[in-house]
């Protein structure tokens, strides 16, 4: 192990005696560093001598110090109100916001088994995306913001109005996309009375299955409570634009992949779930691009590919007219 790694399972295992009461708890094996997430380091780990519900493989979640609380409270919040549905996501155990701990606060989850959505024949993907987005959209909201608020979080960051705000500081900061980030405000349309969980990064990359089913939905910090044609919108650009060009990485051949039929058979799969207004369809999808710009001009590698920032562009284009030059 590196000193790292040695550092984080020296204190995770105090810890974890402590919390259990246990001094005789070790680990069956050590933390060995996952990758993933472009906030937190991500650790699987196994123990022995503990309890059963923590007997089998676990994932730690650990937030740099300058997160401070509130991610590891939002995210584990979500994801327990969600455990306690039967939705597939990992069940959170323990919750530490003492940074004095491991140097950030963190959480402990179960390990979700399984292999990416993308591991399945690619004619089964749209279906099982459809369904398991269809079935989140369904689970009732209001168990979430009271679990939420409960644990200190305001009810206002759990709507959209939050990150416009947001969307508001980029347009000072990134002057080159204040005209498209104006259109959006403009052009906001209303929200639906009724609301839903809106994951916010649903793809099939964040879909785990295993023998055809799906056991695990990974990765809420984006996670809303919207419209959830906006959740279907950030799926649409997701799975389609920088997945055409990434795909080869993962050994896929994007050339067999028809993309509009694949985003019309999710969208079939979702109906036959659940009803979706589709009217504002194409306005979410411009905010997502408008996003993954401001994202990759923030330094996130997969938006500065230079394709992918390509076909963003051209899409905020065909739908607003606006013609936006990114700085050279």
């Amino acid at each position: 192990m590196n000193q790292e790694i040695n550092t984080v399972s020296e204190k995770l295992i105090v810890y974890l005696r402590n919390k259990l009461n246990n001094p005789l708890i070790d680990y069956e094996s050590h933390p060995t560093q996952l990758q993933g997430g472009f906030e937190t380091h991500i650790y699987r780990f196994r123990l022995k001598n503990a309890p059963k519900e923590y007997s089998n493989p676990l994932i730690l979640r650990l937030y740099p110090e300058f997160y401070g609380s509130g991610n590891a409270v939002w995210e584990s919040g979500i994801q327990n109100v969600l455990a306690a549905q039967d939705y597939p996501v990992a069940k959170v155990h323990f919750l530490c916001t003492d940074m004095s701990v491991l140097g950030g606060a963190f959480f402990i989850m179960d390990f979700m088994r399984g292999q990416p959505l993308v591991s399945l024949p690619m004619e089964a993907v749209p279906q099982l995306l459809g369904r398991t987005h269809a079935a989140l959209h369904k689970i009732d909201p209001n168990t979430i913001i009271k679990s939420l608020v409960a644990h200190g979080i305001d009810e206002s960051a759990l709507r959209l109005s939050n990150r416009f705000g947001w969307l508001q500081e980029k347009a000072n900061q990134f002057s080159w996309l204040k005209v498209a980030i104006n259109w959006l405000f403009e052009n906001r349309p209303p929200e639906p009375e009724q609301l839903s969980i809106c994951h916010g990064d649903f793809h099939p990359l964040n879909i785990l299955v295993q023998d055809g089913s799906v056991t695990g939905v990974l990765d809420w910090p984006g996670f809303l409570i919207g419209d959830p044609v906006l959740d279907i919108a950030n799926t649409i650009v997701l799975s389609t634009i920088p997945f055409k060009h990434l795909a080869p990485t993962l050994g896929l051949d994007v050339s067999v992949i028809n993309f509009e039929t694949f985003i019309e058979a999710y969208l079939d799969a979702y109906q036959m779930e659940r009803v979706l207004d589709q009217s504002h369809l194409a306005y979410y999808r411009v905010r997502r691009c408008v996003n993954a710009l401001i994202q990759g001009a923030e330094g996130q590698v997969v938006w500065q590919h230079p394709l992918i920032a390509q076909d963003l562009l051209a899409y905020i284009r065909s739908v607003t007219d606006i013609q936006i030059t990114m700085p050279g």
